[in-house]
C-alpha cells in the first residue's frame, strides 16, 4: 500500500534529502542533490522505484521524533520481544553526501531487517555501476534481492552507510559523523533569536527551512519531491525540484526576522546573481546553480504516486511572464538594505535595472502566482507586487542615495499602479478586491495586500479578508487559492496551505487578535508529528497533497509564529498541540 504523504519524516544535507516512511523506508531520495535523477523513488513508482530500509518486524507500537534542536531523526520501536531503537541521519560537513543508519536493540531481541534496492532514474533501473556504495557494520551478505533478515540481541547494533563509492566508514566513524551532524545544528539553531512562544514550533520550521536550501548556490529548493499530486489520480502533478525567486524573498524575511543574517544574504546573493544572468527579464524559476531548467517533460513506464499521471520533469512555468517576481525580489533587497545591509555593485544594478523594466512592463497582462496555463490576464496580485517592486525600490534608491531623477519615476509609477488597482480591481459588489481586473472571482493571493502596505487598514482590506474567508473557505483553517475549476485544467486540487497562512496573518494585521490566534492554533494542528507541512491538504480527509515538504508552507509558519510573538509580546500558555500522528484528520467547517 501506499504510504500517505504526511507520514514521511525527512532527512537533509542542505544538498539533498530523503524521505522516509514510519516503517523504516527510505521510498525518496535524489543523489547526490535535490534535483539528480533519485536513486530510491518508490514514492511515485511502487513497483520499480527502488527503496532502502532498515527496520524490525512484528512491530506492536512506534514513535519517532528528531532529536532536540537537530535532524537527526530517532524511532523507537516496540515488538513482542524486545525494544530498539534507530537513529539516522545526514552527515554535515562531508564533501560528498553521507546516510548514516544505526538500528540497536534496547531489551530483549529484534528481528532486524534491511532492504537495500537502489533503482536510478525515472523509469527506476536495475543499477549497473552506481556512484554510491552501502557499507555495513558488522558486514552482511545481502540476498539476490538487496534483502538481510537477522536477530539483534539487547547492546548489539546494525550501522549501515550509504556513500560514494570507495569511501568505506567505520561504524566508530559513522557514530562519531552522527554526532558531530547532531551538534551542527544544535549550534545553528542556537543563532535563532526570537521570544518564548512557540520557540520550538520556529526552530523546528526553520531547521526544515534550511534543510530545503541547497548550500553550494544559497538557492531555496521549493521542495525536494517531483509530481506528487495536488489530487490523488489526478493530472496535477509538477516538478517543484526548483528555485523559485518568490520563495527565496519569503525565506530572507523569515530568516532575518530571526536574526539568521548569514542564510538571509546567501538567498540574496543568489537572487541577485540569477537577476544579473544577461537574459531580459527574471524568470519564474531557475535551476539550483540559477540557470535555466530544461524543458518539462512527460516519463512514461512509471506508476505514479497512487496512480497519479503524468509523472514529470521540469517545469514549463518556467517561460511564464510573471510580474509580481519583480516586486519579490525587489521587497528582498530592501528587506537586507532596511536590516542595515549596504548593497554592492550588483545588486545595485539589479535594483536599478528592474525597478527601470517593471516602469515600462507593468501594464502588460501576466501568468500570475498560481502559474495558470491559460491566457495572460491583468491579475490584481501581479499589480499589487508591481507597486511593491517600485515601492521598495524607491525606498532603496532614497536611502541609498542613489539617483533621484530615476527614484522619482519611480515614485510617479508606483502612483499609477496604485490608482489603477483601485479603480479597477475592486468590486464594489463583493465589497472585495478581486482576481484580475472587471472579474466577479476572488483570490486568496491578495490577502497578502495587509501584509504589504499597499493599503492601511481600511473598510476595503476588512471586506477583502471577510470575501475570501466565507467565499474560498475549504472548512477553517483551509482555503482554496480561488474557486476550484477555474484555472482551465481537468479535475480539481486541495486547499493550498500558505493560504491558510496569509489568512492568519492578514487577521492580526487588521486588529482581529482572537480570530487570528484562533486560526493559528487550527492551522498549527495540521502539521504532522514531526512539524512538516505540505503543499495542499484535502479538506475531506485532512490528507496531505502535492509536494512535500513545501519551503512556502514551512516559511509561511515561520511567519505566522514571528506575528503572533508580536501579538502576544511575551511567553504564552497554548492550547496543547494535538498530535496528528494518528492519521488524518477532515478540517472543521467551522469558525465558533
Amino acid at each position: 500500500m501506499d504510504t500517505p504523504i504526511r507520514d514521511y519524516a525527512l532527512l537533509g544535507d542542505t544538498r539533498t534529502a530523503a524521505l522516509v516512511s514510519p516503517a523504516g523506508s527510505i521510498d525518496w531520495m535524489c543523489w547526490p542533490r535535490f534535483d539528480s535523477e533519485p536513486i530510491f523513488g518508490r514514492l511515485i513508482d511502487a513497483d520499480g522505484g527502488g527503496s532502502f530500509a532498515l527496520t524490525v518486524t512484528d512491530v506492536i507500537d512506534a514513535k519517532r521524533r528528531y532529536r532536540d534542536a537537530s535532524t537527526v531523526l530517532v524511532t523507537e520501536w516496540r515488538t513482542g520481544t524486545g525494544t530498539a531503537r534507530t537513529t539516522e541521519a545526514m552527515a554535515m560537513g562531508t564533501r560528498a553526501p553521507v546516510l548514516i543508519r544505526i538500528l540497536e536493540c534496547l531489551h530483549g531481541n529484534v528481528n532486524a531487517r534491511l532492504t537495500y534496492r537502489p533503482r536510478p532514474g525515472l523509469p527506476g533501473r536495475r543499477p549497473g555501476h552506481l556512484a554510491l556504495s552501502l557499507h555495513t557494520v558488522p558486514r552482511l551478505e545481502l540476498r539476490q534481492d538487496g534483502s538481510w533478515h537477522g536477530e539483534l540481541q539487547a547492546g548489539e547494533r546494525l550501522t549501515a552507510v550509504l556513500s560514494e563509492r570507495r569511501s568505506a566508514i567505520s561504524g566508530r566513524e559513522a557514530a562519531a559523523m552522527l554526532e558531530r551532524s547532531h551538534r551542527w545544528w544544535q549550534r545553528w539553531s542556537g543563532d535563532i533569536r526570537c521570544d518564548d512562544a512557540y520557540r520550538d514550533v520556529l526552530e523546528r520550521s526553520l531547521i526544515t527551512l534550511r534543510l530545503l536550501t541547497y548550500s553550494p548556490s544559497g538557492a531555496p529548493v521549493a521542495a525536494p519531491t517531483t509530481s506528487l499530486p495536488e489530487e490523488v489520480g489526478g493530472r496535477r502533478n509538477w516538478d517543484y525540484r526548483f528555485s523559485w525567486p518568490r520563495d527565496a524573498s519569503v525565506g530572507v524575511a523569515a530568516f532575518l526576522a530571526v536574526g539568521l543574517h548569514r542564510e538571509a544574504c546567501a538567498f540574496v546573493d543568489w537572487l541577485t546573481s540569477c537577476a544579473v544572468s544577461g537574459e531580459p527579464g527574471i524568470r519564474v524559476l531557475y535551476t539550483l546553480d540559477g540557470e535555466v531548467a530544461a524543458r518539462e517533460r512527460e516519463v512514461s513506464d512509471v506508476s505514479g504516486y497512487m496512480g497519479s499521471l503524468p509523472v514529470r520533469v521540469g517545469n514549463l512555468a518556467q517561460e511564464q511572464h510573471q510580474l509580481d517576481v519583480y516586486g519579490w525580489v525587489i521587497d528582498a533587497i530592501w528587506n537586507l538594505v532596511n536590516a542595515g545591509y549596504t548593497l554592492g555593485r550588483r545588486s545595485r544594478k539589479v535594483l536599478a535595472a528592474y525597478g527601470d523594466l517593471v516602469c515600462r512592463v507593468w501594464r502588460r497582462p501576466d501568468a500570475g502566482v498560481w502559474e495558470v496555463r491559460d491566457e495572460p490576464r491583468d491579475y490584481v496580485h501581479s499589480k499589487v507586487w508591481a507597486w511593491i517592486a517600485l515601492d521598495r525600490a524607491a525606498r532603496t534608491g532614497r536611502a541609498l542615495r542613489m539617483d533621484r531623477h530615476r527614484v522619482a519615476l519611480w515614485e510617479r509609477t508606483r502612483d499609477d499602479i496604485a490608482t489603477e488597482v483601485r479603480q479597477r480591481g475592486f468590486s464594489t459588489e463583493l465589497n472585495s478586491y478581486v482576481r484580475f481586473f472587471g472579474s466577479d472571482q476572488l483570490d486568496s493571493a491578495v490577502l497578502l495586500l495587509p501584509l504589504t502596505g499597499f493599503e492601511h487598514a481600511s473598510d476595503r482590506l476588512v471586506g477583502t479578508v471577510d470575501a475570501i474567508w466565507q467565499n474560498l473557505s475549504a472548512g477553517d483553517p483551509l482555503l482554496f487559492r480561488y474557486t476550484p475549476g477555474a484555472d482551465g485544467l481537468p479535475g480539481r486540487e486541495g486547499a493550498f496551505l500558505p493560504c491558510s497562512f496569509w489568512l492568519l496573518e492578514a487577521l492580526l494585521r487588521i486588529g482581529r487578535r482572537e480570530e487570528g490566534l484562533r486560526l493559528f492554533e487550527q492551522v498549527l494542528g495540521l502539521a504532522n508529528d514531526l512539524l512538516l507541512l505540505p503543499e495542499e491538504i484535502d479538506p475531506a480527509t485532512g490528507a496531505y497533497l502535492g509536494n512535500y515538504p513545501l519551503a512556502l508552507s514551512q516559511a509561511g509558519l515561520v511567519h505566522a509564529v514571528t506575528e503572533v510573538q508580536k501579538v502576544l509580546g511575551g511567553p504564552h500558555r497554548r492550547v496543547a498541540r494535538t498530535s496528528s500522528a494518528g492519521g488524518p484528520r477532515p478540517a472543521s467547517s467551522s469558525r465558533s
